[in-house]
């Protein structure tokens, strides 16, 4: 089968590089020459034993505060704290991707590999996903991750609009600008420069442009126009489904990036602490930078916010802006009558906090989800999928094409090599999972497959290329034939590394014309796209005999590279979690900080998760009292944990216990809402829980 290629991405490419030119040639214009920021730092000590300028109120930045409400932390259910390389959605033009302590590191290649043209690095924080063009329209691709596709991991740009990170760039060119662009567009579509703002990386001089040196802390109110105004394009509004930065447009291969953090937040949903400043002996065009650092001495202290004006005594922090930690402020008075305050320091205060800031709490749910429930091999068959044998694969021999070479099943771990047979320009490389016919797949109950999956990234190579040439699967199923009642899905990307995907077939049905909207949230391939498979849907069908998985798509650039060898733990296609009235449900969930943190954690049921306080979960009537984090102030009563997971996914989960006697039959999602002192959040389930009569 011919896989949907993002077709569009070189002339994007080709479209961003005159964008780059373009902003490059219109700062030439006005763009003095360049000189080092270093130059100031070896006064600083002196300057600061002289304490021409300190803070007002330390003790305003000496507080306990709870972290603000942050994009990727409540809605990706991860924050964007750089503790694994794929915090970062998505990255070209980069090689040596790590994460070491925290921080997220890449160099710049210079090459866009899938397209082979030259570039300088660029990341998403938010990847919007893939779209392929057809007849038509686009055809917006499977979702096996967290991308700006799915309309539920998409930003609400009236609710988040304070855009910080802390970035590192060996080395900035003074000419160099960087970029923040994004786009709203559905079915999606790559930032292409209609929304966007950036400038030069330096402070401007009356006579030069004084680069920034080492880590920068960005600050950005996206609710009023930034960056150059030369550049600047469209508005940040609606639902913005890609989030892009390009760090240093300009700068070589070899540049090296590095990243702390990254913050999308409300700025509304955490303090503003103001900063006032005493100052003697201030000139009346003198400016403030304020730096910060995560520890007493500043090492590592970088500016967040520069070129303030001394007169006006005061800056507002909008806290929502900083991650949980610890931080410490010093201010710096610099002499506006020589290079408009860029290169002459006259003071610094000492460093005064801690403003530390406590974590949200996450709860990510194991039980209800779109693998805790009844699996379709397990409870059917008698065996699951779990790959401890080879009569799990049920994919016809020969005369029928041989697609997958060098299988293997060892220590309950599938491999194969995904074979490319000429003349076809890429693999059609797929396993059929056994299924009984005389026990066929009931389509009305189990809906949801899952695949535990893992390619790794040849050397040299970048996630996409990886992409670009073979990494992603699709979901294959019919009774008769492919062409009679055989349904094909989209094509769903992966990642390095193992790795769950998901998809609920049940959001399979006949497509409409690719350019109906409904196309976008459908799972199958269009008809423009691929007129073959009858298409009628997975529902609709009542039951299939036949399910087979397409683990990769490859073309020839990849053979021979290990990109072609794909690994499967397991597979599964589970219904909706199932109680009888009366009967205990156990609900399991994740949390990001130890239990005795939480001041509360209780548990609710609802049909509707936008409304997640419906009912209250009666639990089982032992309950465990917890230390408060505050003795007098909090009181925390939680349920029974009965224990904690001994296997697989589920080993680091708590487990409670639902009383279902009073429970409506009906069909709910679980909701808990969990408490700090400082804090409180609110999560629902992915997936509901049938309760039957």
């Amino acid at each position: 089968m011919n896989r949907p290629r993002n077709y569009h991405r070189p002339w994007i490419s080709l479209i961003l590089l005159l964008v780059a030119v373009g902003l490059i040639a219109h700062t030439r214009q006005w763009m003095p020459s360049p000189t080092s920021y270093a130059q100031q730092q070896s006064d600083l000590l002196y300057l600061q034993q002289n304490n021409t300028i300190s803070f007002a109120n330390p003790s305003a930045l000496q507080v306990t505060i709870g972290e603000g409400h942050d994009f990727a932390t409540l809605q990706l259910g991860d924050s964007w704290d750089m503790d694994n390389p794929r915090d970062m959605g998505y990255e070209i033009g980069f090689t040596n991707i790590h994460a070491t302590g925290g921080i997220w590191h890449g160099t710049y290649s210079g090459m866009d590999q899938s397209a082979g043209t030259p570039t300088a690095g660029y990341l998403f924080p938010l990847f919007q996903g893939f779209s392929t063009p057809v007849a038509g329209g686009l055809s917006q691709e499977l979702s096996f991750t967290k991308v700006g596709a799915e309309d539920r991991y998409a930003i609400d740009a009236s609710k988040y609009t304070r855009l910080s990170y802390r970035l590192a760039v060996s080395q900035r060119p003074v000419n160099g600008p960087f970029f923040v662009q994004w786009t709203t567009a559905s079915p999606v579509t790559w930032p292409i420069g209609e929304n966007r703002f950036g400038r030069l990386d330096a402070c401007q001089g009356t006579t030069r442009f004084v680069a920034w040196q080492g880590w920068h802390t960005y600050n950005f109110d996206l609710s009023q126009p930034q960056g150059d105004s030369g550049i600047r394009a469209g508005a940040w509004q609606g639902l913005v489904r890609g989030l892009r930065l390009d760090p240093a447009a300009t700068a070589p291969a070899g540049t090296e990036i590095k990243i702390d953090w990254i913050r999308l937040s409300d700025p509304n949903s955490a303090p503003v602490i103001a900063i006032p400043w005493n100052i003697a002996n201030a000139g009346p065009n003198d400016r403030i930078d304020i730096y910060i650092a995560d520890n007493p001495s500043g090492t590592d202290a970088s500016p967040l916010a520069f070129g303030l004006p001394a007169a006006a005594g005061r800056y507002d922090l909008a806290t929502s802006m900083l991650p949980p930690g610890q931080h410490y402020f010093q201010l710096h008075l610099k002499d506006g009558a020589v290079e408009n305050g860029c290169t002459v320091a006259k003071g610094t205060s000492g460093w005064i906090g801690p403003l530390t800031i406590t974590p949200a709490p996450i709860v990510t749910f194991a039980k209800p989800s779109m693998t805790s429930g009844p699996d379709y091999a397990t409870s059917v068959l008698g065996q699951p999928w779990d790959m401890t044998s080879s009569s799990q694969i049920v994919t016809p021999g020969s005369p029928y094409p041989q697609t997958l070479a060098e299988q293997s099943f060892t220590n309950g771990i599938f491999r194969a090599r995904a074979a490319l047979i000429p003349p076809h320009v890429e693999s059609d490389s797929q396993f059929w999972l056994r299924v009984d016919p005389q026990r066929p797949i009931d389509t009305t109950r189990f809906r949801y497959f899952t695949v535990r999956l893992k390619v790794d990234m040849p050397p040299g190579r970048d996630i996409n290329w990886a992409i670009a040439y073979g990494w992603g699967g699709r979901v294959i199923w019919w009774n008769e034939n492919l062409q009679t009642d055989g349904s094909e899905s989209k094509y769903g990307t992966y990642y390095e590394g193992w790795r769950n995907y998901s998809v609920d077939l049940a959001r399979a049905f006949p497509p409409p014309a690719v350019s109906n909207p409904l196309q976008a949230r459908n799972i199958l391939t269009p008809r423009e796209q691929n007129a073959f498979p009858a298409q009628l849907g997975w529902t609709q069908l009542g039951t299939v005999k036949h399910l087979r998985y397409d683990p990769l798509e490859t073309m020839a650039q990849a053979v021979g590279t290990g990109a072609d060898i794909f690994e499967v733990d397991w597979v599964k296609l589970t219904a909706n979690d199932e109680v009888r009235r009366g009967q205990p449900f156990e609900i399991m969930v994740k949390l990001n900080l130890p239990l005795a943190q939480l001041s509360s954690l209780t548990h609710y049921y609802t049909t509707d998760p936008s409304q997640p306080t419906q009912q209250r979960a009666v639990m089982q009537s032992n309950t465990v009292n917890v230390e408060p984090i505050q003795p007098g102030n909090y009181r925390i009563y939680l349920p029974l944990i009965l224990r904690m997971g001994t296997s697989g996914d589920d080993n680091d989960s708590l487990r409670f216990v639902w009383d279902t006697a009073t429970v409506q039959p009906g069909t709910y999602y679980i909701c808990s809402v969990a408490a700090t002192a400082n804090s409180s959040t609110t999560w629902c389930s992915e997936t509901p829980v049938v309760v039957q009569p």
